[in-house]
């Protein structure tokens, strides 16, 4: 049988990989045009790996018995054993865990140092989801929008400025804004008489949270937050192999203009072990190709890109002009009119939707967009306000918060510590709380799907799901399992610094409680 320690190295593995893509260069502070010693060819496309999720079609999940039986005290004391005997070599010189497991009905079956506060890492996105859902509602949406001060005139000129207005929609796509000049091309609009301004006043707050680990900056993992989110404000770098000794060609995805690059991708022979490398430089959207590919090898990076609101200007500007619109001033930054005439509203998805998708992946940008969103519906649209809203939330629901400290939505900043009562009493009170109703329909299935797919649960399979968390030294695992006898049991498990195999101990765990 694999084992979660195998999936644990193999993500580790792949953390190394990514790393090599992170090799220094020194900023070269004359570039001014691109530089590049490859082909670009502009093209536009969706981020495919972080395109959202559909509902799984895949067999039902196991649901629990209408009416669960209660759990005796001798069913309790069985479970506690054996519970402590799967984790036990896990926990055999461990820094620190945490450990819960709650009933459906709100009991605590097993709690070893539940109220200690230890880091999350991405089992932290169930706050966000949570708070979220009772804070906007599952059929909330984002709208992003084109607005002018008045209509275009009798020949399809626009005077004046055409503003990009963002509210922090996670999953908006460079292809949605190539949907927005469609609409405008078709509507009669031939030339914008001023610049594209974007507003993206929705939001406050730095693009990359300061306590995030710097070394991951070059890593679509840890992307820009913004209230105009582009493919996740990274850019697609595609890197064509050619012919052995020449450059390979690149595609920049979205072309825009707003990027710089110097330095070229080698087509080499397939047996040189080729790698190609896309880093970025010192200064903002500057970025240096280099390494090698085998002739015909198409490779492929999605690297983040800062100073949003002005690289989607540019973006706007290009899909304009790609169809057909002229437009005279530069892209810039401001906000818009008070009382603009709306020429394009994109609605995105629900909000149960876009959650699904955050934890199916475990997407960071999702979870840190979510953040600032339900900050400003507190009146305060920065990550400080989020924080302060997940939890009034849990105050209200009176889910207890010992020695929680969150500096972001994500679960990414190894600052966060949250303890495992806090996380399952949020997912016990989810079961029965009318903003949160199928909230347990919103995770992965354990050995099936999502981030818990590699998980290789034995009588608990079909009868979990889960959101995952590893940061470096931590693995952290929590959700709901339907037990054979007494209904959903929710669980969070919480381990840092373990020498041994923490990832097998917590499906040992899940499918001990499946049994019951």
């Amino acid at each position: 049988m694999n084992s979660n320690r195998n999936f644990a190295t193999h993500s580790r593995r792949l953390r190394r990989a990514r790393k090599k893509r992170r090799v220094a260069f020194v900023a070269v502070a004359t570039i001014l045009v691109i530089a590049f010693a490859v082909v670009l060819v502009a093209r536009r496309a969706p981020k495919p790996p972080k395109a959202p999720v559909a509902a799984s079609t895949e067999a039902a999940i196991a649901t629990p018995s209408p009416q669960p039986s209660p759990w005796s005290e001798s069913q309790v004391a069985a479970l506690r054993q054996r519970l402590s005997g799967a984790f036990a070599p896990a926990l055999a010189g461990a820094a620190h865990w945490s450990l819960c497991v709650i009933s459906q009905d709100g009991r605590v079956l097993f709690s070893e140092n539940a109220r200690n506060a230890v880091k999350p890492a991405s089992v932290q996105k169930l706050i966000v989801a949570s708070t979220a859902l009772d804070v906007l509602g599952g059929d909330y949406r984002y709208h992003t929008q084109l607005v002018a001060a008045r209509d275009a005139d009798g020949n399809g000129t626009l005077s004046g400025d055409l503003w990009l207005i963002g509210s922090g929609d996670p999953s908006l796509r460079s292809s949605d804004l190539a949907a927005g000049a469609g609409t405008l091309a078709r509507s009669g609009v031939r030339r914008v008489d001023g610049s594209v301004v974007v507003d993206a006043s929705a939001f406050r707050g730095p693009e990359i949270n300061p306590l995030w680990d710097p070394s991951d900056a070059n890593e679509d993992f840890q992307a820009p937050i913004s209230a105009i989110s582009i493919d996740e404000d990274t850019v697609e770098f595609d890197v064509h192999g050619t012919s052995p000794g020449a450059p390979a060609s690149v595609r920049v995805v979205p072309w825009s203009g707003a990027l710089h690059a110097v330095g070229s991708v080698t087509t080499v022979a397939s047996s040189e072990d080729p790698d190609a490398i896309i880093a970025a430089e010192a200064l903002p959207n500057h970025f240096a190709l280099s390494g090698t590919i085998a002739p015909g090898d198409i490779q492929k990076a999605w690297v983040p890109v800062h100073g949003i609101a002005h690289y989607a200007g540019a973006v706007m500007t290009q899909m304009l002009r790609e169809r057909g619109i002229g437009i005279t001033g530069v892209p810039s930054v401001g906000r818009a009119p008070s009382a603009p005439v709306v020429l394009w509203d994109h609605e995105s998805a629900t909000l149960r939707a876009l959650e699904q998708h955050m934890l199916y992946v475990s997407d960071n940008h999702y979870a840190d967009q979510l953040l600032r969103t339900v900050g400003k519906a507190f009146g305060r649209p920065d990550d400080r306000g989020g924080i302060a809203a997940e939890r009034a939330d849990l105050r209200r629901r009176g889910i207890p918060t010992d020695g929680m400290h969150l500096v972001d939505g994500s679960g990414l900043a190894e600052a966060n510590r949250l303890s495992s009562l806090t996380i399952a009493e949020t997912l016990v009170r989810a079961l029965s709380d009318p903003q949160e109703r199928g909230f347990y329909d919103l995770l992965p299935q354990g050995g099936r799907n999502g981030t818990v797919k590699g998980y290789d649960f034995t009588s608990a399979l079909g009868r979990v799901r889960a959101k995952t968390g590893h940061l470096t030294g931590v693995s952290a695992l929590a959700g709901y399992v339907v037990s054979r006898r007494h209904g959903i049991v929710s669980f969070a498990f919480m381990v840092d610094g373990s020498p041994g195999d923490p990832d097998g101990a917590m499906v040992r765990a899940v499918d001990r409680i499946s049994e019951f």
